[in-house]
């Protein structure tokens, strides 16, 4: 059965909140869940019920991550909230977590999402844990005089003949304990036994009938029902009476309200419970710091039982980690009254060491003397883990940030200056890096080279791949080679580092030559580009015959050739444009792709290739791309024949 998790989203992006509600019910959540994004609806919802846990985008159109956090801080909210975000600095992940964030997670790697909600409501519930044990262990002093409360005592009799109950007589005080008066008494002798609470009836009448036996018998505790309905404990005391002939004349007894006390009683024996039941650490210790008491979680965090320790300083404990200014501090805080907290590395009885957080709280008398301290204390192994793990990612994040602007730096900053075509290319990565790749080459006889390469995947390794497959075709292009030979060469060249690294790559190759107007191309497996021929207009694919690079070591390219004429414009791409789906399962395809280059043939390249990507957005839904997405627009215009070139786009 999946379990219910009350959850407030912070989150412009309705699609974004989709995909952590979906994270949080493969996770085993069923959540429960109202989604904001201005303050106002933020803290209408506070207002409005309790929060398990808050998951906020750090980035809002009105507000922040940072300002979301405060409005849940100051609400009183203990809850975690956890920060769920495209994008963020290892500076202002830091920030983040100071000001009080339990954790960071960057949009689109949320798998730990739901293991560190585990985390974060588990210590949420030892804090509110630890909380309450403080609060008991403040006020257990006052609650031990609260119990000190006037105690109403009252004698009656009961007569006694042949054995059976005749008469009752209450003494004046019995109305404050039991609400009845004498007269009511007297009026009915059995209504004593009718106010017995029926669970202890029986053995108040096994009790009555020794008594009866001739037997002396102790005082009992037991439960009566007062005239309003509550429930009091009385302590009832018995000293029989008898005749000439030994036999039972009466008894006398004394009733004395013990409510108060063994209220006191049955909470204490809770508190005990829930302090031995507690998950963190707990020690009472007194003002010379000598432990006086330890529960069991004490004897789990550090090996020590409470007979290894009672009497003895928390000194053993001692790591070497910290110096001695660090104890002065922590003795004048507490020995002056106050409330210390912090974490210290300790050292268990075994020796190995292990960093806590702890809170030491004195507990003075009426006059304000210190007579006790308890501390509260907690393992922090995991959570420091964690907040390493968090910085951990923050660095990787810039990391991967400037190996993203790295990349894009290797790619054409502007268009080349060629006579007779004027293009255009953009490059999308899915995530920080990826594996797609344009560029153009001008050559020195005039032609015109441009390829587009997919390596498959869109990490680390994709993109190293394409780094190394930009120097090779660079090298090559500048041989002068045909396309198709310089695809062969690139095969052969990058062979073995794509069979090492499980991966493969796709291109296409194509070299124009503005005199001819003669295209010449090759592809190794890659989406066949789409040519709109302005004179026709209509779309061609141009497709050669090729494996995709990495298959095999030696591969034979087929090259072919179509004639270009101004106004004709050609698109190359790559599977992250076609392949991207509606959410409904719909693929954005060839066909739409090919209406659209036809409906933009009179538009310049740039403009060609920013109505693509507009288009795509709108019909993803704006969703972040699956895969890279690269394309390049090349149109071709007339030669001036004077070697005065155009600029691409």
């Amino acid at each position: 059965m999946a379990t219910p998790l009350r959850v407030l989203i912070i989150e412009d992006s309705e699609d974004d909140a989709l995909l952590i509600l979906l994270e949080l019910r493969k996770g085993g959540y069923e959540p429960e869940y109202v989604r904001v994004e201005t303050p106002e609806a933020m803290m209408e919802a506070i207002a409005g019920r309790q929060w398990d846990i808050a998951l906020s985008d750090y980035v809002l159109p009105r507000f922040s991550g940072i300002d979301a956090l405060n409005i849940w801080r100051q609400s009183g909210f203990d809850a975690p909230f956890i920060i769920v975000s495209g994008k963020i600095g290892e500076d202002t992940a830091v920030g983040a977590m100071r000001a009080g964030a339990n954790d960071y997670f960057i949009k689109g790697n949320i798998s730990r999402l739901v293991p560190a909600i585990q985390r974060e409501l588990k210590e949420a519930e030892l804090r509110r844990k630890k909380r309450e044990a403080e609060e008991a262990l403040l006020t257990s002093e006052l609650r031990y005089r609260r119990l000190v409360a006037a105690v109403t005592d009252y004698i009656y009799t009961v007569e006694v003949r042949g054995g059976n109950v005749v008469a009752t007589y209450h003494g004046p005080g019995c109305a404050a304990v039991t609400g009845y008066g004498p007269e009511e008494f007297k009026g009915d002798p059995f209504l004593w036994y009718r106010m017995i609470h029926e669970e202890d009836k029986q053995r108040v009448t096994e009790q009555t009938q020794q008594l009866l036996e001739g037997e002396d018998i102790p005082s009992m505790e037991h439960r009566i029902i007062h005239k309003d309905g509550s429930i009091r404990w009385v302590r009832n005391t018995i000293v029989p009476r008898y005749d000439e002939l030994g036999g039972l004349a009466a008894y006398d007894g004394l009733i004395a309200d013990i409510t108060a006390r063994k209220t006191a009683e049955i909470e204490l024996g809770l508190r005990s419970a829930a302090l031995n039941a507690a998950a963190n650490a707990i020690v009472i210790s007194d003002p010379g710091g000598r432990v006086i008491w330890v529960n069991p979680a004490f004897t789990n965090l550090t090996g020590y039982t409470l007979e290894e320790i009672a009497g003895r300083g928390l000194g053993i404990l001692k790591s070497g980690v910290h110096g001695e200014e660090f104890y002065r501090d922590l003795w004048e805080t507490i020995r002056a009254g106050k409330v210390w907290r912090g974490e210290m590395i300790n050292r268990r009885k075994d020796g190995s060491l292990y960093p806590e957080a702890q809170t030491i709280t004195p507990v003075v008398d009426e006059a304000g003397v210190v007579r006790h301290y308890v501390a509260i204390k907690e393992d922090v192994t995991e959570r420091k883990r964690a907040q390493e793990a968090l910085l951990e990612n923050a660095r990787m994040s810039c990391d991967m940030e400037l190996a993203r602007q790295i990349q894009g730096a290797l790619l054409p900053s502007a268009p080349p200056v060629v006579t007779g075509v004027r293009c255009a290319g953009r490059w999308v990565p899915a995530a920080h890096v990826g594996g797609d790749y344009y560029d153009f080459f001008p050559r020195d006889d005039g032609s015109f080279d441009t390829v587009i390469a997919d390596v498959s995947g869109h990490s680390v390794g994709a993109a190293l791949i394409m780094t190394e497959a930009r120097s090779v075709i660079r090298t090559q292009a500048r041989s002068g080679g045909s396309p198709a030979a310089i695809v062969r060469s690139l095969n052969e060249n990058l062979y073995e580092d794509l069979t090492r690294a499980e991966l493969f790559t796709t291109m296409f190759y194509a070299s124009y030559r503005p005199t001819s107007g003669i295209l010449t191309y090759a592809s190794a497996g890659h989406n066949p580009p789409l040519l709109y021929r302005r004179a026709e207009g209509r779309c061609l694919e141009l497709d050669a015959d090729g494996l995709i690079l990495g298959v095999k070591p030696q591969v034979t390219f087929e090259e072919r050739e179509v004639r270009l004429a101004p106004g004709d414009i050609l698109l190359l791409y790559t599977d992250g444009i076609t392949e991207s789906d509606n959410g409904s399962g719909e693929l954005f395809g060839i066909g739409r792709l090919s209406a659209l280059l036809a409906s933009l043939h009179g538009e310049e390249p740039e403009a060609v290739i920013e109505a693509v990507l507009s288009e795509l957005a709108a019909f993803t839904g704006g969703r972040p791309p699956a895969d890279d997405i690269c394309t390049v627009a090349v149109k071709i215009t007339p030669s001036s024949g004077s070697g005065s070139g155009e600029s691409c786009g």
